[in-house]
């Protein structure tokens, strides 16, 4: 099991290295903006539905692994993460229960006998719809170019602090969704997930987040 619990930080948890202003963007002032024009669009959320592109950077090796799947989240806190290329791995939360698949292992976890999990299983969700902006124990610094907002993140809360170094997050000026979620762990690997051919408020049955 602490194995699994291993990979449910790992894939979600993947950290930005560094804190430098990225190329091309300058820093904004009106952060009170951003953060209410992203909960007016998440409050209106239902339902994401969306192909994503997984970026994971490791200092020990050479190349990029790159893995593909679909993501899927229903209000309030049903997610389902798919990865379907060049393997098949499943991941759902659901009210608090974790289940973890793959071709020759099933796991689950009750994540509300963790508060540690419960902090994660926050940060997953309200990375998913741009909410973490509101969430308490985080440091933020906000950035702009012409298409898109760029926000770093700082975890304060300590269980936290032992998994992840900074949170990145790209938000589109065209329909203040979040495009880019990348995370970078203490060792400066990194995890970077582009969300594409995004559906927003499609219908999505509750059996796709069975955790049983």
């Amino acid at each position: 099991m602490q194995k699994g619990l291993y990979v449910f930080i790992v894939i979600f948890i993947a950290v930005l290295s560094g804190n430098a202003q990225p190329e091309g963007f300058t820093k904004v002032a009106d952060t009170a903006y951003i953060s209410q024009k992203v909960n007016e669009v998440a409050s209106k959320t239902n339902s994401i539905n969306t192909e994503f592109i997984q970026e994971k950077n490791l200092t020990f090796l050479d190349e990029m692994i790159i893995s593909k799947g679909i993501l899927l989240y229903k209000k309030p806190d049903m997610l389902r993460l798919e990865y379907t290329s060049p393997y098949t791995y499943l991941l759902i939360l659901n009210e608090g229960k974790l289940l973890i698949k793959s071709d020759d292992s099933e796991i689950k976890v009750n994540l509300e006998s963790s508060r540690m999990f419960n902090e994660i299983n926050d940060l997953i969700i309200n990375s998913i719809q741009g909410k973490i902006l509101n969430m308490p124990d985080l440091s933020t610094l906000f950035y702009e170019n012409s298409d898109s907002f760029f926000i770093q993140l700082w975890p304060e809360q300590e269980e936290l602090k032992k998994f992840i170094k900074t949170i990145e997050l790209f938000i589109s000026k065209k329909d203040y969704t979040v495009t880019d979620f990348k995370v970078i762990e203490l060792s400066d690997d990194y995890t970077l997930i582009k969300f594409v051919n995004k559906k927003i408020n499609e219908e999505i049955p509750d059996e796709r987040f069975n955790t049983q």
